[in-house]
């Protein structure tokens, strides 16, 4: 069988098991409503973009000046010519933001831990990885030279076991703050207390709770009080940020050893001027606009408490991902087409994105979602399910 037969196979079993995938396109801006290519419009519950900062006029005005001032393109990497101005204004406001002595800006989040996670954990080392990290983290982890284990947050003892091995040099705990496929989030303070008693380093991923929680929206390890405890945090700008990008932030040494280190820093060319513009007002409109985090954690109190009124399945979700968690991956793409079909745009997610046997749709809320959407969909999903 020649190559292209052999992969036109592999497609038709993926299409047999209810697993292709096919993408819809947007022909306007990202908002609560949508129009798609079609010309219809949907009431979008599969996007990321929380706080409805992805068509601010604010945010599209900085886009703007930067692109006048500064052209679109680096045209570089970093650390030949392409670090301007606006990459280090957000690279000083994430590092006070998030408390710590330095940050570096990535094309993505994926990126950002990449270099992070095959850079600094070596042979010789251990990485202990939650059982649902994001695949950004767990592929990062496999490319390193670092050993790797996994637990589960109901498990801490053996996440105590294998910090308490005492052959390795260093021992790295790597977990998501809020976790992107079922909404429920790590306990950061169990993990403040083991990383302390066993002087491991810890690294929260905050890229689905940063702009959504805490007084200032720096993400949950600054809710939960322990932001000063946390050794490094990623905080990927792609969600409520609304931008590209991912930023790390740590100690200097850290940032500056990543700078000198890291070939995914090194070898790639500097992000947009203008996307890192972008950026910096968003964070800005962040810490000013308390309101857009209430407002979105009620409208996704309303619809978890819906949800579990009807009888489904959300698992354990207390933030704005709220999973409805149908089993089956026909089941799941059924029920996705009548609520696209009723003006409602949810994706299926499907394995091997989440475990066998757990397909499911994957219901994100914005701040500025209205009641009457909320409850239309609501509505229209207890019909369809």
């Amino acid at each position: 069988m020649d190559f292209i037969s052999d992969l036109r196979h592999q497609l038709t079993d993926l299409e047999r098991q209810d697993q292709l995938r096919r993408y819809r396109t947007i022909a306007s801006a990202q908002g609560p409503v949508v129009t798609m290519d079609d010309g219809s419009e949907k009431v979008l519950f599969c996007s990321n973009n929380y706080l409805n900062l992805a068509d601010d006029p604010r945010i599209k005005q900085a886009a703007a000046e930067a692109l006048e001032k500064y052209g679109f393109g680096a045209a570089a990497s970093r650390l030949i010519s392409g670090t301007m101005a606006p990459h280090t204004e957000l690279e000083q406001a994430f590092a006070a933001f998030l408390h710590k002595e330095d940050s570096l800006y990535f094309p993505s989040g994926w990126t950002a831990n990449q270099a992070l996670l095959t850079t600094l954990p070596k042979k010789g080392d251990l990485v202990l990885l939650d059982r649902y990290d994001h695949a950004s983290i767990i592929d990062a982890v496999k490319a390193s030279e670092a050993e790797f284990r996994t637990y589960r947050r109901n498990q801490p003892e053996r996440l105590e076991k294998f910090l308490a091995d005492g052959k390795y040099n260093n021992r790295f705990i790597v977990t998501e703050s809020v976790f992107s496929m079922d909404g429920d989030v790590a306990n950061l303070r169990e993990l403040v207390e083991l990383k302390n008693k066993y002087g491991a380093i810890l690294i929260v991923d905050e890229a689905h709770s940063l702009g959504c929680f805490g007084p200032t929206g720096a993400g949950l390890c600054e809710q939960e009080g322990i932001l000063d405890e946390v050794d490094i945090i990623v905080a990927p700008l792609g969600k409520a940020v609304a931008a590209t990008g991912g930023i790390i932030a740590g100690p200097k040494t850290v940032i500056n050893y990543l700078l000198n280190k890291a070939r995914p820093f090194i070898y790639t060319t500097a992000p947009s001027p203008v996307i890192a513009a972008a950026a910096l007002k968003s964070l800005e409109i962040i810490q000013s606009e308390p309101d857009r985090r209430k407002r979105l954690q009620d409208n996704a109190a309303f619809v978890r408490n819906v949800f579990v009124e009807m009888g489904l399945n959300i698992g354990n979700s207390t933030t704005q991902i709220i999973p409805v968690i149908l089993g089956d991956s026909a089941k799941a793409l059924e029920v996705s087409q009548k609520l696209y079909d009723a003006g409602y745009f949810i994706s299926a997610i499907r394995p091997p994105t989440v475990p066998p046997g757990t397909a499911r749709l994957r219901v994100s809320v914005q701040t500025n979602h209205t009641q009457e959407q909320l409850e239309g969909l609501c509505e229209t999903l207890n019909m369809s399910y």
